[in-house]
């Protein structure tokens, strides 16, 4: 027995983290109060043909008969949790697992026998789902250890194979994964959870033989900043702005929350951002000569991510402006029929790449009136290398001295 004793102790030192005591207090909660086991209780028995009924029987005593399987009893309505929280001075919330227990008692055969074992459910849950940044989702792992008990209160932790597995569904929006738990003691059956955007915390469903609907369990959630982009590219050399938000995913409200945003390259409209309300902030990255761009977010209490935006050579404006001021300075000849030279469309093309680059650049109008656009594109580009081609720009004064 000193081997299967050291296994044990190894468990409940994994699964129960800080918990483990030399009498295992906690693992107490696993038996029921003997005199509940000696009051009448309504038992499921499964028999050999899955069919299900329904007697009653002081659980001290009951056995399986020889047709009979498993059998299982409801013990209470809700997962309870059986250890201790352990919360560091600042923490809100513990980040290590939780331990719980379903409530329901199990009888069964270990396989090849006709030995019936009594055991209970542990529900552990390993921790917050976190965000992935990779993949966009929350993600994190439960497990499920079955553990023999009796009715004295010792624990057997010899590995035993059921003979009929139980069967358990988690479900939660919109998965619904089937778990078979054939071994009693251990190993433990880890349940990946993946979801796209709970909020304060996600609903898993738990159901079983015995309880269809299923118990209810609230997941914890570890709320990150996402910083997000819907582009990878930008013009470079200071022609182009675009637009980067920021948000806290996994909580609904939060109070008001100071964000640092940090860029390699580039600047910045506004280097510190607020997140009120429980909406997401918006800052204006604009481009600063060629290359990789990184631009990340700097908070110290949550996690965040940093996205990769390359600034690119801006050929097709250059391109564009030109084409405009050359077609724009060609129209202008020939509406006043005069004739064509090579300076004349020259002249035009180089107005529309002034002009273009006068106003992506620097914010200053130079075609005379007023213009109002929603970023930059191809044919707002040509468009205004057409007008500066025609009227010419105009000429900015300083101021008089």
């Amino acid at each position: 027995m000193n081997k299967p004793l050291t296994f044990l102790s190894f468990l409940i030192l994994l699964a129960l983290p800080g918990i483990a005591q030399k009498k295992f207090p906690v693992l107490d909660k696993l038996v029921i109060p003997k005199q509940n086991m000696q009051l009448q209780a309504d038992i499921q028995v499964f028999n050999e043909v899955r069919d299900t009924t329904s007697r009653k029987a002081m659980l001290e005593y009951f056995q399986l008969k020889p047709d009979e399987r498993k059998a299982v009893v409801r013990t209470g309505d809700i997962i309870s949790r059986i250890d201790s929280p352990v919360v560091k001075p600042g923490q809100i919330n513990p980040d290590r697992s939780e331990v719980f227990m379903l409530p329901e008692l199990y009888y069964a055969r270990v396989e090849g026998t006709n030995e019936q074992i009594s055991y209970r459910i542990l529900f552990i849950d390993a921790g917050p789902l976190r965000y992935n940044f990779e993949t966009a989702l929350f993600e994190g792992s439960i497990r499920f250890l079955p553990v023999e008990v009796t009715d004295s209160g010792k624990i057997k932790p010899v590995k035993k194979t059921l003979s009929v597995p139980e069967e358990i569904i988690v479900s939660f929006d919109p998965e619904s994964i089937p778990i078979s738990i054939s071994e009693v003691n251990w190993p433990p059956r880890e349940v990946s959870i993946k979801a796209s955007d709970p909020i304060d915390s996600l609903e898993v469903r738990i159901l079983t033989m015995s309880n269809p609907a299923g118990y209810l369990k609230n997941l914890r959630i570890e709320p990150a900043i996402l910083i997000s982009s819907v582009r990878k590219t930008i013009q470079g050399m200071g022609i182009q702005t675009l637009p980067l938000h920021v948000t806290l995913k996994g909580v609904s409200k939060f109070r008001p929350l100071h964000v640092g945003i940090e860029t390699s390259l580039g600047t910045i409209d506004s280097a510190n951002l607020m997140l009120t309300g429980g909406k997401p902030g918006k800052v204006i990255l604009r481009s600063e000569s060629l290359g990789t761009i990184e631009v990340k977010v700097v908070n110290a209490g949550y996690r965040s991510n940093s996205i990769i935006i390359e600034a690119v050579f801006p050929w097709l404006f250059l391109l564009l402006a030109i084409l405009g001021g050359f077609i724009g300075g060609l129209g202008k000849n020939l509406l006043g029929r005069k004739k064509l030279t090579i300076r004349s469309m020259t002249l035009g093309s180089i107005f529309g790449l002034i002009a273009a680059f006068a106003y992506w650049g620097l914010g200053i109008v130079l075609i005379g009136f007023s213009i109002e656009t929603r970023g930059l594109n191809e044919a707002m580009v040509f468009g205004l290398g057409l007008i500066a081609g025609y009227f010419g720009l105009i000429v900015v004064k300083s101021p008089a001295t």
